[in-house]
């Protein structure tokens, strides 16, 4: 089904909680007059503990349209980070911005928009509280970022390589500033990405993973889910090198990007502590759990798409047989 709402995602999830933010901890350790080439030696404790539920901190990340575009609060991309700090592994949790949330009556991506509706400051709260009532998952931290992040963070480390597999083209990609030009054809472009290894520089990338009308697989918003995290992968990879750590211009620069396009919940002190996971973690593969209304790997399929009368004629998602324990019992079971 066609849908009229311009996707635009604004990802990043593990790149800018634990990575990103981490290297604010290198920052903050050099501004305290310790030598760059010790900076890698701190990691050896944290700084300040976080806040942990079980032995697990889960940050979410909310990718927003941001100014300027219609809608800028809507959350296009909902990540759930999870940190196992016993085993050092972490996890990604995708959220489909479709998916129904009882309390509000309304689909999970509206959550961070009617809270700073009702008061500025209070999207944060009601994104984390929504999630807890769907996924049974505590939030401890918070980050919101707007596209324009991604973008510059990507052309600051030189591009990114990503293995395109399968290709696809959409000759529906939105142009930006002409979502109400006349005729209807000239809103659009098309974008194909060529199977194989594709080096991206900062803009191509935010296509990559914001394309949703190709043909097929890939023009579900699984996919982009799928492309998301490869990019997040490609960045990370990107960001914690010591090249990059101790080069004290580039770093300035990602700090200067970083406060220009984000909102957290995160007290500065425990950015050291955050790039001490982000290391913790470099060791180990990061688990994705897939929410969606296909089979996983185990032939289990969690959510379904319900009749559209029964929730105000809107295309939403919920757990099979509408019983939310099961699905919070299914991300319990697969947490690293």
């Amino acid at each position: 089904m066609f849908k009229k709402n311009i996707s635009i995602v604004a990802l990043i999830v593990f790149l800018i909680i634990v990575t990103v933010l981490g290297v604010k901890g290198y920052w903050f350790l050099e501004s305290h007059n310790v030598k760059p080439i010790d900076l890698l030696g701190f990691f050896g404790s944290p700084v300040q503990p976080v806040e942990s539920t079980n032995g697990y901190t889960n940050f979410l990340l909310l990718g927003i349209r941001g100014e300027g575009s219609e809608s800028p609060n809507l959350s296009d991309s909902m990540i759930v980070f999870s940190f196992n700090h016993d085993t050092q592994k972490a996890t990604i949790i995708s959220i489909p911005r479709d998916l129904w949330v009882p309390s509000l009556k309304a689909k999970i991506n509206t959550a961070y928009y009617y809270g700073e509706e009702s008061s500025p400051g209070a999207g944060i709260k009601l994104a984390q509280a929504s999630v807890f009532e769907d996924l049974g998952l505590p939030i401890h931290y918070t980050a919101v970022v707007n596209f324009s992040l991604f973008r510059q963070a990507v052309d600051l480390v030189g591009g990114i390589d990503i293995n395109v597999n399968p290709g696809f083209t959409d000759s529906l990609f939105p142009i930006p500033g002409k979502e109400n030009a006349i005729p209807e054809s000239s809103r659009y472009e098309t974008i194909t990405f060529l199977p194989g290894m594709n080096h991206l520089d900062g803009e191509t990338a935010l296509k990559f993973v914001r394309s949703r009308h190709s043909v097929g697989e890939e023009g579900t918003d699984f996919a982009r889910s799928r492309r998301q995290q490869q990019v997040i992968s490609a960045l990370r990879e990107k960001f914690m090198t010591p090249a990059f750590l101790l080069d004290k211009q580039k770093v300035s620069l990602l700090l200067e990007i970083i406060n220009n396009n984000l909102k957290t919940n995160i007290a500065e002190n425990l950015y050291p502590t955050l790039a001490k996971m982000a290391l913790d973690s470099q060791s180990n593969s990061i688990v994705s759990i897939p929410l969606s209304d296909r089979p996983d790997s185990d032939g289990i399929t969690i959510l379904y798409n319900p009749p559209t009368y029964q929730y105000f004629n809107e295309w939403v998602l919920v757990p099979k047989d509408n019983n939310w324990n099961t699905l919070k019992l299914y991300i319990k079971n697969k947490l690293q």
